[in-house]
């Protein structure tokens, strides 16, 4: 139980202002939506000296892995997506059906600003499956926010799986059981479903406290004394698929138009019904990504074949702006066999143990950064912001006290 390393202190905040579809809220484009955050702070640091419930079990396992490579933890920080589990609720009369994977990054970023006080440098990113691809976007939009990120099994990949054979889970999601008479009875269910089985135990512990909430709710308002998803699986399969199609529920925004649609590639075929445009952007943007990156890879997801991650280690950091890539040590890679693509469900520690490492690594390199910095900012102040001679020669010097004999000929 993560109560037992860490005070939890749960936060509100607003979301970033206009999302990225029309479609995303009700009401209104300026629909003010709400953020659910948990904030995790150690309990043996409560007053820290510069330097998803489902992933509590991996801070547990990373919080105990710390000191030993080297580092304190300030605060663990984890915000539910706006259409997904608490968020959801705070959000049950506001949201629309069409959810896009550039807000939560965006929302990240903001709530990040919002906790500055509380969020000195260094950051550092761990995010899984979609929230791994929500990280490095984060990096994308902000290259200098986080030191390092950890992405398990990133949703990073430039066909995303949504035709044919890949609308498993969609499909999977759409037709599944959302409601219960109780609580109890759908723990009971989870228990003997082959897709639980894997899970760490802490982690369906989590899962039956945190991913059912009871009704009555917007979905089932007459349904009193039940228990449902807290994510609804309306939003989990808006977030697997988006459909490329006119659907007459949606009205007078039913037709598709290159307003509502930009982001269609021309090349995906016409009959395609569902899309994902956001994992190919990121992929192509993998060479500017700065942060150093740790991935963690399950060895039977369908997310990380082998050439999909030599993909990603052969792009990541290696462009204009990037952090030099796995040949400069910067970027890494690691395979978790036999764990699929739920790697923090199926194994926090190994997890963890992998990501205490890199980070203990990268806090090396980051306290040398940070000893440069210290001594700049003992500099006189007005030396700080002035122009320097060397500048000032290499421009060639004024040219007001240059001789005349000095100046380009004329003709």
């Amino acid at each position: 139980m993560s109560t037992t390393n860490f005070n939890v202190k749960e936060h509100v905040v607003e979301a970033q202002h206009i999302r990225e579809y029309a479609r995303a809220t009700s009401f209104s484009q300026e629909e003010i939506l709400h953020l659910a955050v948990k904030q995790y702070t150690p309990l043996d640091n409560p007053s820290p000296q510069p330097g998803d419930e489902l992933y509590e079990p991996l801070w547990d396992e990373l919080y105990l892995r710390s000191k030993a490579n080297g580092f304190r933890i300030r605060s663990i920080w984890i915000s539910d997506a706006a259409h997904q589990n608490q968020s959801a609720a705070l959000n049950e009369k506001k949201l629309g059906n069409d959810p896009s994977w550039w807000d939560h990054p965006r929302d990240l970023l903001h709530m990040v600003n919002h906790f500055r006080k509380e969020m000195p440098l260094p950051l550092f990113g761990v995010g899984h499956s979609f929230g791994g691809h929500n990280l490095a976007t984060v990096s994308l939009i902000h290259p200098r926010l986080f030191t390092s990120l950890t992405l398990l099994d990133p949703v990073i990949v430039g066909k995303p799986p949504t035709g044919g054979g890949g609308r498993g889970a969609p499909t999977a999601s759409t037709f599944r059981r959302d409601l219960w008479p109780s609580r109890e009875a759908a723990a009971a269910g989870f228990r003997k479903s082959p897709f639980y089985q894997s899970w760490d135990p802490r982690v369906l512990e989590a899962w039956n406290k945190y991913g059912l909430r009871e009704t009555p709710t917007l979905l089932y308002p007459n349904e009193k004394g039940s228990v449902t998803l807290s994510t609804p699986k309306h939003h989990e399969v808006q977030t697997f698929i988006r459909p490329a199609y006119p659907d007459p529920i949606n009205g007078p925004l039913a037709p598709i138009t290159h307003y509502s649609h930009p982001d269609i590639d021309p090349a995906m075929p016409p009959d395609e019904p569902f899309y994902m445009p956001e994992p190919p952007v990121v992929l192509a943007h993998l060479p500017n990504l700065r942060p150093s990156v740790l991935y963690v890879f399950g060895g039977t997801s369908n997310m990380a074949s082998p050439s999909m991650n030599a993909e990603k280690m052969r792009l990541t950091g290696t462009g204009v702006g990037g952090s030099g890539g796995a040949s400069k040590g910067r970027v890494k890679q690691v395979v978790l066999e036999g764990v699929g693509h739920l790697i923090a469900m199926e194994a926090p520690v190994q997890t963890a143990e992998n990501t205490a490492r890199w980070i203990g690594q990268e806090m090396q390199l980051w306290r040398q950064e940070a000893e440069k910095f210290a001594g700049w900012a003992k500099m006189d102040v007005l030396e700080r912001q002035v122009l320097s001679e060397k500048l000032k020669n290499t421009l060639g010097g004024d040219p007001r006290k240059r001789k005349v004999s000095d100046s380009p000929a004329k003709l």
